[in-house]
């Protein structure tokens, strides 16, 4: 939704509107090493995604939430990467670090299990208020150089301490209420320490999750789990559970 007003405290804020709906295009690209390193970056040990000689070799189906961070790079990038910086839509007054909030996910295609360049493009959808900060949602498609869509990704990041903006655009946002019922299946997994500095290596060289310094400063004990890592940790876990670890049965995920 968009906010009008007239008054001195509105003109003083921050308007983004003008944003939103235009795409951006970036290059992206990976190889058989970026779709292993990810693999073990949120714990994978199956063979079909950690062993390029394994007759189903695969990219593991949450793979591309890492190419608007990596880009086209082969290397350690800065953050926030060109990547990001080539698609980064608004900065909000007041911010004191982005986080990952929430994001969809959707397999038009598998990718192919092999050296690829694609093209990621992405738009702002909308900016708005969210407990103490600000929600900015970005959608995104990969695609080839004919336009054939791989995937579609809806990000929400949390804006830690946004303030002074308008809200605009529209919000994918939704409230899940907890279900009553028992789980299921419950499945366990115990993390390492450094796995933040595994799953790091992918492309989200974000110094919150490696250096203690920063991450005191952006009011955190130590330096935290990425939450894409989470997001990958969870997907294996119902993957593994419900469909074989098989990444052709893969639709879609949404978390909130």
């Amino acid at each position: 939704r968009r906010v009008h007003g007239g008054d001195k405290k509105c003109s003083r804020m921050v308007d983004v509107s003008e944003h939103i709906g235009k795409w951006k295009e970036i290059p992206v690209a990976y190889n058989r090493r970026d779709l292993i390193t990810y693999a073990i970056g949120i714990g994978c040990d199956d063979l079909r995604y950690v062993y390029e000689k394994h007759r189903d070799f695969a990219a593991f189906p949450t793979y591309p939430v890492v190419l608007g961070f990596k880009g086209a790079a082969s290397d350690v990038v800065p953050f926030p990467s060109p990547a990001m910086a080539s698609t980064m839509f608004v900065t909000l007054p007041g911010t004191k670090v982005g986080l990952d909030g929430e994001r969809y996910i959707e397999k038009v295609r598998d990718l192919p299990a092999r050296e690829t360049a694609l093209i990621l493009r992405s738009r702002l959808v909308g900016v708005h208020r969210k407990g103490k900060g600000a929600l900015v949602e970005v959608e995104s498609e990969l695609i080839d150089q004919s336009g054939l869509l791989y995937y579609r990704i809806i990000s929400g990041s949390f804006m830690v301490g946004a303030k002074d903006f308008v809200e605009c655009g529209e919000s994918f946002s939704a409230s899940v209420p907890v279900p009553q019922s028992p789980p299921d299946s419950v499945v366990e997994y115990n993390i390492p320490e450094n796995q933040a500095q595994l799953y790091r290596l992918s492309g989200d060289y974000n110094p919150l999750h490696v250096d203690p310094q920063f991450a005191k400063r952006a009011g955190y004990d130590k330096p935290i789990l990425h939450g894409l890592c989470t997001l990958g940790f969870s997907v294996r876990a119902v993957l593994s559970t419900f469909a074989d670890n098989d990444a052709s049965l893969f639709k879609s995920v949404k978390v909130c």
